[in-house]
């Protein structure tokens, strides 16, 4: 797929034209939107994004959370698994780590996504 950089919110533009992206880092930007967009917020696709039930509050279930963003995920015929998810809490801000393994079986590691639950 190819897509527009997209960069702490904005479109990224390079001598006046979208910068585009495509392959792994396009997947990798493609994961982060579907982490940080609330399931049903999209109005175009109530489905899409990560549900924030488990994430909210000061008692978080790492597992459900896990089961979460598995399902999420699992929406991107790209990505075959899920292979590993780690947490660190901030305050009031949840980043979330992890690793995913492609269709392909290859592996990409995508860091401290912010999802500010």
């Amino acid at each position: 797929m190819i897509s527009p950089k997209i960069e702490n919110g904005d479109l990224v533009l390079k001598d006046g034209n979208l910068v585009m992206i495509s392959g792994d880092e396009e997947l990798i930007q493609s994961v982060q939107s579907t982490l940080r967009t609330r399931k049903g917020e999209f109005f175009l696709d109530p489905e899409y994004g990560l549900s924030y039930d488990n994430l909210l509050g000061k008692d978080l279930s790492e597992e459900e959370a896990r089961d979460d963003i598995i399902e999420a995920l699992s929406k991107d015929e790209r990505i075959g698994a899920v292979k590993d998810i780690s947490f660190v809490k901030e305050g009031r801000t949840l980043k979330v780590s992890l690793i995913i393994q492609k269709q392909d079986e290859t592996e990409l590691t995508i860091d401290e996504v912010d999802l500010n639950a």
